[in-house]
């Protein structure tokens, strides 16, 4: 039984990197496609979403079956519901790599601020280092990681600030920028909530863990959930 459920939590561990991974490589290449305004390589990374949700599908039936099957409790059930969370995060972060490429498609004709598509760049560089650091919490059920993960969010915060006083400016002081300023706007809010959640991963990591649900957002931590096994 016990060596059963070692294998099942293996099995859904390794398909969750796979979908890191996936996500990962389409918001990189959609935030390429964005900076190089290359249609071509922004029409593909939609294409890149069906096996995330393929992936999403086989982890959510894993889980529930070995719960059926298993009935785990204590850590083993906390860290099975913190997978099937972690696959939805993880799933979402996918669609919006997929809504930053089709911006980028969209926004590909217009005039863009050659600063501020750099700044975008980073920032979506910044959103990426968030994902990859849950994950790297995630695989190595690191408690103390997982709590890291907003230090590395507050980068993307502080760029999505600036980014948005910047573009707001740009679109005031010339209107053939605004049309681009405008789409920018909304890949900056894309970026922000791939980001976002990179660090619900976090918190699904601390409560496998701990048995506790604390809001990284706010650095608070929330009653309920059993104790740690």
């Amino acid at each position: 039984m016990r060596d059963e459920l070692d294998r099942s939590l293996d099995t859904v561990r390794a398909d969750l990197v796979e979908m890191g991974e996936r996500a990962d490589a389409m918001l990189g290449e959609a935030v390429a496609a964005l900076v190089a305004r290359d249609a071509a390589r922004a029409d593909r990374v939609p294409e890149m979403d069906q096996a995330v949700d393929a992936l999403y599908a086989r982890v959510h039936d894993t889980v529930f079956a070995t719960v059926a099957r298993q009935a785990p409790v204590g850590r083993d059930l906390r860290t099975l519901t913190s997978f099937l969370h972690a696959g939805l995060h993880l799933e979402r972060m996918a669609d919006y790599a997929g809504s930053v490429a089709r911006a980028a498609r969209r926004s590909r004709d217009l005039a863009p601020d050659a600063d501020l598509l750099a700044q975008l760049g980073e920032m979506g560089g910044a959103a990426q280092e968030v994902g990859r650091a849950a994950m790297r919490a995630l695989v190595a059920a690191d408690a103390a990681a997982a709590r890291a993960v907003p230090g590395v969010d507050d980068a993307v915060d502080r760029l999505n600030l600036g980014i948005f006083r910047r573009l707001i400016a740009v679109a005031a002081a010339d209107e053939d920028l605004l049309p681009w300023a405008a789409h920018m706007i909304g890949v900056a809010r894309l970026l922000e909530r791939y980001a976002d959640h990179g660090v619900d991963i976090a918190e699904q990591v601390v409560f496998a863990v701990t048995g506790h649900s604390e809001d990284l957002g706010v650095g608070g931590t929330l009653p309920g959930g059993p104790d740690a096994a």
